[in-house]
């Protein structure tokens, strides 16, 4: 139901839009038109050439791809583009300033710190006189994404194309850049292509929803109206999986979480002592040093799970969450505390012991496909953890899979081959670093299942940390917000938030039509 405007002015104009990838036409007579000042959310399930669209109208296109039908305006400075991984698109070796003078110089010159510095401003970095001569090494991760933006907006471009540009960040610094990228559409009349498998983050900062299904738009409409009451059947099973029910993983009958323990003013320890618990955190301290900078990553962290519960980690970029992972993991030795599994310390016996603890405790990570050998294929990956293809099986993957390589498989069965190896030690602790992050929510809602049904089956514990705080309502019995290395609160109802770290992230995370803003666990 693709609806037609004029955009006058300027806008983007995309008409009958195909592109062919792999011998395959992934996107088949696409018409899409965006006013100025407007901005359009993109939306689809994994493989419905969300990004391939984008990369198409900004003029990037890979080797192999085949890209026909008329796009206005045409790519160059009149197109900004912003990638999904901000810190992977900037030279680690090159100050901020250079990034933006040869973007300047590149596109027909001028004063290049003076638009630079501005586009920095309006980007929503604060000091960008220091930034200037700062690396990408140095910034957060919210700071190299709208180090991006001010790079795909210091010409002033009338379009702006932005690819997922919020899948990794915290629910804060999504809602700070999401509304720098909607103040400077507004200010300046630029058209906004967002893509995003957030149909929350839809719903909340775009104008207008179209929803990609077989190369083609499924539905177009005003983000609001398609949101309430969507007409297609994809779109349905869309904000179905992304609304917030019940959740996933529930605690088994008797098997509670009592409310957090005070340990100093505006401090909860976690969990209510480590006696019983499989995995447990006594007092973690964690320092990172690097370029003559040490920070305090962990500052005496308090953590018990119990046998079968489910805690969520969350808390903004920098927080700590998948430091106290690393710490939890026997990956990481802490400089005070201790890592107990089983009772014991990792830290205090023999290396052995620790890796028969690491055996027990299964890994899933955020980037499933770069935690893999890519010599490897699937059937070595879970070999290497003493596991054979009968585990696919597990985890509703065909085990005939196994002899393809993990980069031939979507987002969606890489993580599914990396829950496979994790569970291949039989685990009866999994540690999940953010992994349905960048996962759209048909996927995500898979993966959450699996998790509870393994959980069920197996008894395991599980640490999942995440920063959407809509998964960890659906996966855990507990959530524990970590702030600045600190455990700020532990809780088993988020409508009972106190700290102000997190009221901010729950005021900062978007919510569908009808959904409540604050739910319980």
């Amino acid at each position: 139901m693709s609806r037609r405007g004029e955009a006058a002015g300027g806008g983007l104009s995309v008409r009958g839009l195909a592109i062919e990838a792999g011998g395959r036409r992934v996107i088949d007579g696409l018409d899409l038109e965006l006013a100025p000042g407007r901005v359009l959310a993109l939306a689809g399930p994994s493989g419905s050439g969300k990004s391939l669209t984008a990369r198409a109208i900004a003029g990037l296109r890979r080797d192999g791809v085949r890209v026909s039908g008329e796009i206005r305006p045409g790519p160059g400075r009149q197109i900004g583009f912003v990638f999904q991984e901000a810190a992977a698109s900037l030279n680690p070796t090159v100050t901020i300033g250079r990034h933006l003078a040869e973007t300047v110089a590149a596109h027909g010159g001028g004063d290049a710190r003076a638009l630079g510095v501005a586009a920095l401003e309006r980007a929503g970095l604060p000091d960008p006189g220091r930034l200037w001569d700062a690396y990408p090494f140095e910034l957060s991760g919210g700071q190299a994404q709208r180090v991006a933006l001010a790079l795909a907006t210091v010409l002033d471009p009338r379009v702006l194309v932005a690819d997922e540009i919020t899948t990794a960040l915290d629910p804060v610094t999504q809602a700070e850049v999401l509304d720098a990228v909607r103040a400077q559409a507004a200010e300046s009349g630029r058209a906004v292509l967002l893509i995003t498998h957030d149909l929350a983050v839809a719903g909340r900062w775009a104008d207008e929803l179209a929803v990609l299904r077989d190369g083609r738009v499924a539905e177009h409409g005003p983000a609001a109206e398609v949101l309430a009451a969507p007409a297609d059947p994809l779109t349905r099973a869309l904000v179905e999986a992304a609304a917030l029910g019940a959740p996933a993983a529930p605690a088994e009958p008797g098997r509670t979480a009592g409310p957090g323990r005070t340990a100093g003013p505006g401090r909860t320890a976690a969990g209510a002592g480590t006696g019983g618990a499989p995995l447990a955190a006594e007092g973690v301290r964690r320092v990172l040093r690097g370029r003559g900078r040490t920070t305090v990553a962990l500052d005496g962290v308090d953590l018990a799970v119990a046998p079968g519960e489910a805690v969520a980690i969350v808390g903004r970029s920098g927080s700590g969450k998948s430091t106290l992972v690393g710490a939890l993991a026997a990956l990481d030795r802490p400089e005070a505390g201790r890592v107990l599994f089983d009772g014991r310390d990792v830290w205090a016996g023999r290396e052995r012991d620790r890796r028969a603890a690491r055996r027990a405790m299964g890994l899933v990570f955020q980037d499933a496909l770069a935690s893999f050998d890519p010599r490897y294929d699937v059937r070595r990956v879970i070999g290497e953890a003493g596991g054979d293809p009968s585990l696919l099986a597990r985890v509703g993957l065909d085990p005939a899979m196994a002899g393809r390589r993990p980069a031939t498989l979507s987002g969606g069965e890489r993580q599914r081959v990396a829950l496979a190896r994790a569970l291949a030690g039989g685990p009866r602790a999994l540690l999940a670093d953010e992994p349905t992050s960048g996962l759209d929510v048909l996927v995500q809602e898979r993966i959450l299942r699996l998790l509870a049904d393994l959980r069920r089956e197996e008894g395991a514990s599980l640490v999942f940390v995440t920063h959407d705080l809509r998964v960890a309502r659906r996966v855990a019995d507990r959530v524990v917000v970590l702030q600045d290395g600190l455990v700020a609160e532990d809780l088993t109802d988020l409508s009972a938030a106190a700290h102000p770290a997190t009221r901010a992230l729950l005021d900062a995370t978007p919510a569908l039509p009808g959904e409540l803003p604050q739910p319980a666990l």
